[in-house]
């Protein structure tokens, strides 16, 4: 967040809406790593030649789009437009996809590329559970919501190794 919206933010921080506020923080952080995943995996179904292997990404990408969506849709009933990655947040990630397919299409090379970033989201996920966990004014939808991504990271790795 930057630093503008999060000081507004900070102005606001009475104890009624303390609650809001730290819920929206770390449902915010897990729309983006959803949404991290979903990119990715849409960018890598477009160049698998593998049918299974592009199969298992499109119901991945399914679970991460509907994690995203309901984070989306709990911020957007609060009237807050959820914020995504800017292009020039995706474009080092992007630029690193097309080089390593430029190197090798296979879906064992693209397998082990996911299962490296699923590592670096689920230990994200996992952080953002551990500190929504220690705060007492967390809404229990938002835990719910990491759980719920942080499993189908750990699902979805399992999946993945099947294929390297």
């Amino acid at each position: 967040l930057s630093f503008f919206f999060r000081s507004k933010l900070l102005k606001l921080s009475s104890r009624r809406h303390l609650f809001f506020i730290q819920s929206f923080l770390f449902r915010i952080r897990i729309t983006k790593n959803a949404e991290l995943e979903r990119a990715v995996l849409g960018r890598l179904i477009r160049n698998s030649e593998d049918a299974a292997f592009r199969s298992l990404l499109a119901d991945q990408f399914a679970v991460y789009h509907s994690i995203m969506q309901e984070a989306h849709d709990a911020l957007n009933r609060h009237g807050i437009l959820a914020q995504e990655y800017g292009p020039l947040e995706k474009k080092p990630i992007f630029a690193s996809i097309a080089l390593h397919l430029r190197i090798d299409k296979t879906s064992s090379h693209m397998a082990e590329m996911l299962v490296r970033g699923n590592v670096t989201g689920l230990i994200e996920t996992t952080r953002t559970l551990h500190e929504a966990e220690n705060e007492e004014n967390i809404e229990e939808a938002v835990l719910q919501l990491g759980e719920r991504l942080k499993n189908a990271q750990q699902k979805h790795m399992e999946q993945l190794l099947a294929f390297v």
